[in-house]
């Protein structure tokens, strides 16, 4: 092969694996934190209100539904309800119970819980696709992580480099940031 076309190859090696490096470094570590998500809460923190309610009877479903929902302030269905100890409704509105009022009608209670996700770590979830996994998959995917971090790290460490080369490996971890606002 022609010297001047291998420097050309080389360089273009470097530039592009120097770019990947930002990308690899922001792609494990987020990979970590989603695979471990549950102990972090699932990224979303919730906020309870307690407050009071009208008691009625709650042998009359359908009037006892309604009567609440006027309570509540809205009109339309909530998306599940829920008979919890049959003293207790649920009222769940918005993908996985974004808004719930809890309703126990003998105590004349009604308990408002908003959740809202904890950011930025909720809006990972736009970027890895997670599925139930078992515990063995869970820690080969940490290891491969852990050791792909480590090879890209100590990669920057070995190596001299230009102002083009951290400018190179900047926006590779820019490119990311730019794809976690956007999702």
């Amino acid at each position: 092969m022609n010297p001047s076309t291998l420097r050309l190859l080389r360089k273009l090696h470097r530039w592009f694996g120097l770019l990947l490096a930002g990308l690899v470094i922001f792609y494990c570590i987020t990979g970590i934190l989603l695979n471990h998500r549950k102990a972090f809460g699932y990224f979303i923190d919730k906020h309870q209100a307690v407050s009071r309610v009208e008691p009625s009877d709650i042998t009359l479903m359908r009037e006892f539904i309604d009567l609440y929902k006027n309570q509540i302030g809205r009109a339309d269905d909530p998306t599940v309800i829920r008979i919890r100890d049959a003293r207790t409704i649920e009222f769940l509105y918005g993908s996985h119970g974004k808004t719930t009022y809890i309703i126990d009608p003998e105590k004349g209670e009604m308990t408002t819980i908003e959740k809202n996700p904890r950011q930025p770590w909720n809006r990972l979830n736009s970027l890895h696709k997670v599925f139930k996994t078992s515990t063995i998959w869970l820690i080969i995917a940490d290891f491969t992580c852990i050791a792909i971090l480590l090879i890209t790290l100590t990669g920057l460490v070995i190596f001299r480099y230009r102002p083009l080369d951290w400018f190179l490996v900047i926006s590779g971890g820019v490119l990311p940031a730019i794809g976690f606002y956007l999702a």
